[in-house]
């Protein structure tokens, strides 16, 4: 009989306690201490680190950190496709918020190609500017952090000054009881504003953010109109916020 999704999230979940315990292991041993075949191993292992949890190589499984695998480039790559997605979801002449989040800044090199306007507190944002661009980029100015991103009064104003089409987001932690949060209060402030004055509102959240609360909340899940993830997400999870009406786009992984 197949096995239950539930029963593969469990065994997966097995896998992950064990490396992160030994930190090193052969698809071999585990094989034998789960008790069950190669095949599935090496099927459950390539899923992982598809996601970034892991490295193989020669039939030993090496552990990654959650917080090395956040910073890894197979989720960089991830964050991307996300970014992308959202930039595919606005249309010229729409006036687009996008807030600090280093996966809604991947929205910003299709965007530009675009006839939009772009208001971010993101400085990095600046980086992806070229002589070719339709979109005109407006920073919100405030107090500038370490990482480039504005916050305080002058980026609050910014965004309570004018109302966007679109809100593109990321955030820390998204759950149907805690809504979407983050954990800089300062920044909190921002995104709330951001949120508050998008007329819809687009969340980019990869797997690792679901289930999730970090220290503020930023809006609640009805203040969704799109979630953009990727396909490691529980599909009962994305049911519930289906159920929520919230629009949930699948974003395959290759």
């Amino acid at each position: 009989m197949r096995n239950s999704y539930k029963n593969i999230e469990d065994r997966r979940k097995h896998i992950l306690d064990i490396l992160s315990k030994e930190k090193t292991v052969q698809i071999n041993q585990l094989s034998q201490r789960l008790d069950v075949s190669q095949m599935t191993i090496r099927r459950d292992c390539n899923k992982l680190a598809s996601m970034g949890r892991l490295t193989q190589h020669l039939g030993v499984l090496h552990y990654v950190s959650p917080e090395k695998a956040s910073k890894s480039i197979t989720r960089e790559r991830i964050k991307k496709n996300l970014g992308i997605e959202a930039a595919k979801r606005i249309n010229d002449n729409k006036i687009v918020f996008i807030n600090s989040s280093s996966t809604a800044i991947y929205a910003i090199p299709d965007l530009l190609k675009k006839n939009v306007t772009i208001i971010t507190n993101n400085g990095n944002a600046t980086q992806f500017l070229t002589d070719k661009d339709n979109a005109t980029l407006i920073l919100s100015g405030g107090s500038v952090k370490k990482n480039n991103v504005m916050e305080g009064d002058i980026a609050n104003r910014s965004f309570l000054s004018m109302r966007s089409d679109w809100g593109i987001i990321g955030c820390a932690g998204l759950s149907l009881e805690h809504g979407i949060s983050t954990p800089f209060i300062d920044e909190a402030t921002v995104n709330r504003n951001i949120v508050k004055n998008s007329r819809h509102l687009i969340v980019c959240a990869d797997y690792s953010k679901f289930d999730s609360f970090s220290n503020f909340t930023i809006g609640s899940i009805s203040d969704i109109d799109i979630l953009i993830t990727d396909t490691f997400v529980d599909g009962k999870i994305l049911e519930n916020f289906r159920h929520h009406g919230v629009e949930v786009v699948q974003v395959p992984q290759f």
